[in-house]
């Protein structure tokens, strides 16, 4: 859903991308630098320290939308570094909610049960476009939205909330894409 909205923010984007320009950064290497800001983030959930873990996650988020914006200010957009991009999210989805666990914030089968709904969203729609279904960037809770419910419930001292309305709407979500997959390939 909030993905829609990319457009809105691809001007300030750029303007963030440009003194990176000029340090030379590769758009792979900024994919990596935004995985190893979300391991942190892990590190401090795991700490118990919420609030701080959130602030380290809104940048891991930020670093991430940016390595798409430098590989196309480029000119360097790959097949590689779109696959090592899909790749990094998935570490990072799994070590946030790993740590979020690990700090006892929230009971591990929550966010188990999490972070299957979280890849299955991903793979689903991985799957469907290699079978031809166009793209599916469908449902209620793609990656952004459910980064952004953990972001706000960690700054409210609350992360499990946020696991578990993210189970749920991850879920939804691989059901709504199920639907609409099966709409399409049929």
């Amino acid at each position: 859903m909030l993905n829609k909205y990319r457009p809105v923010f691809k001007g300030y984007l750029e303007m963030i991308v440009k003194p990176l320009l000029k340090v030379g950064l590769t758009p792979n290497q900024l994919t990596v630098i935004g995985m190893l800001v979300s391991l942190l983030a892990a590190y401090l959930f795991a700490m118990g320290e919420q609030r701080i873990a959130a602030l380290t996650l809104i940048l891991g988020s930020l670093i991430d939308a940016l390595d798409g914006t430098l590989a196309r200010l480029t000119g360097r957009t790959s097949r590689f570094g779109a696959f090592l991009d899909s790749t990094t999210d998935r570490v990072s989805d799994g070590v946030i909610l790993f740590g979020i666990a690990c700090g006892g914030l929230v009971n591990w089968k929550i966010a188990f049960t999490a972070l299957i709904g979280s890849y299955l969203v991903s793979y689903e729609r991985c799957r469907a476009e290699l079978a031809g279904s166009g793209t599916l960037a469908v449902g209620i809770a793609e990656r952004a939205e459910r980064l952004l419910i953990l972001i706000v419930t960690a700054l409210l001292n609350r992360v499990h909330i946020g696991v578990y309305i993210v189970a749920v709407l991850a879920w939804i979500t691989a059901f709504q894409r199920l639907w609409e997959a099966r709409k399409r390939l049929s």
